[in-house]
């Protein structure tokens, strides 16, 4: 099956939308004070456990371990990106109203800047509804906040989800 290159808008630093649009492809750069929004989708249980689920192995960082990301296409709000990245990789079918906004992080680097988003899915989700639809996620589990930091420590996650942690407490 032939990849789709997805188009993603630009924005500037007030986050407003710039009209430029760019082509997601593998050494994208952007100029300074230009940013395309990322969002990060969190699932924690009635028990307090954190859904995470694995890369597919041949993709970038592939077998990490990560909550839903992805970035967000030309045309769709944040929001919606969100509820598309969570049907597309784990299959679930979402409302607006199931998932909240509950942080945005700013990150400037060398070739890309994000907003990245951070949602909450404010819905029971049972470990049996996951499906993996596009492939590029191969597993999912639910782990304890202890879990989760221990698989920052072992590398086995990203180290920038350690930002999670302040957010948990507020959960």
């Amino acid at each position: 099956m032939e990849e789709k290159i997805e188009k993603i808008d630009v924005y500037n630093k007030e986050k407003e939308i710039t009209g430029k649009v760019v082509l997601r492809e593998r050494g994208l750069s952007l100029s300074k004070g230009e940013f395309i929004i990322s969002i990060t989708a969190w699932i924690v249980n009635k028990e307090g456990k954190i859904l995470m689920t694995q890369r597919k192995l041949d993709k970038v960082k592939g077998g990490m371990w990560e909550p839903t990301t992805g970035l967000v296409t030309s045309g769709e709000t944040s929001k919606q990106g969100a509820l598309r990245e969570l049907k597309e990789e784990i299959g679930l079918e979402l409302e607006e109203k199931d998932i909240s906004l509950i942080k945005e992080i700013i990150e400037e680097g060398e070739d890309l800047n994000f907003f990245r988003d951070i949602y909450l899915v404010n819905k029971e989700i049972s470990i049996e509804e996951i499906k993996f639809n596009d492939g590029e996620v191969i597993n999912a589990k639910y782990v304890s906040i202890d879990e989760f930091n221990n698989m920052i420590k072992n590398k086995v996650t990203h180290e920038w989800l350690e930002y999670f942690n302040g957010l948990y407490k507020k959960i």
